[in-house]
């Protein structure tokens, strides 16, 4: 696809339109358009749920300060009672678009893939911390002959562990380029 080329991709709760100079993003009775070459920044990050794990999210920041988040589930109230609407094709196919029409028209923009260094590390050390010591405390269970607690405890830091390993490998910092966007990024 070439970046002068139109292109509508439909998500749950309206549609984007990718022009050659701009992005028209409508959601009901509202739109909203973004001029590429205005972009200061574009992030493209892991954001679980507490409903839906593979949740991810373009975060876009423009020069008049405004900010726009698309992720690839529907993010409308009633989401939360019932299934979220995916579009994960859709999604993947506008963050590696939008990737490539940014650093076109805005190569001064701050592009990068997952968390910001100072907000992955302090993920890092609260998630580490918090598996650290509900490790330890299970270990104290099992010495003062807890058994069952001790084993409570592990369960929990396995359970911790499995969504921590991935959530942080998926947001490390780096830079996004347009032409190798990691996949961890996306669906």
């Amino acid at each position: 696809m070439s970046p002068h080329d139109t292109r509508e991709i439909a998500r749950p709760n309206g549609l984007v339109r990718l022009g050659p100079h701009e992005m028209k993003v409508e959601d009901g009775a509202r739109a909203q358009t973004f001029r590429y070459a205005d972009v200061e920044a574009l992030r493209l990050s892991f954001r679980p749920r507490s409903l839906a794990f593979k949740v991810f999210r373009l975060d876009l920041r423009m020069s008049d300060g405004r900010t726009l988040r698309l992720h690839n589930v529907a993010t409308t109230p009633g989401a939360v009672f019932k299934p979220y609407q995916r579009w994960d094709e859709g999604y993947a196919t506008l963050a590696r678009a939008l990737t490539a029409r940014v650093a076109a028209a805005a190569p001064q923009a701050q592009r990068a893939a997952g968390f910001a260094p100072l907000r992955w590390n302090a993920a890092a050390l609260a998630g580490g911390g918090a598996l650290a010591f509900v490790s330890l405390r299970a270990a104290q269970a099992l010495a003062a002959g807890y058994g069952q607690a001790a084993v409570i405890a592990l369960a929990g830091a396995g359970l911790m562990g499995a969504f921590l390993v991935p959530f942080l490998a998926r947001n490390r910092p780096r830079p996004l380029a347009p032409d190798a966007i990691p996949s961890e990024v996306l669906p």
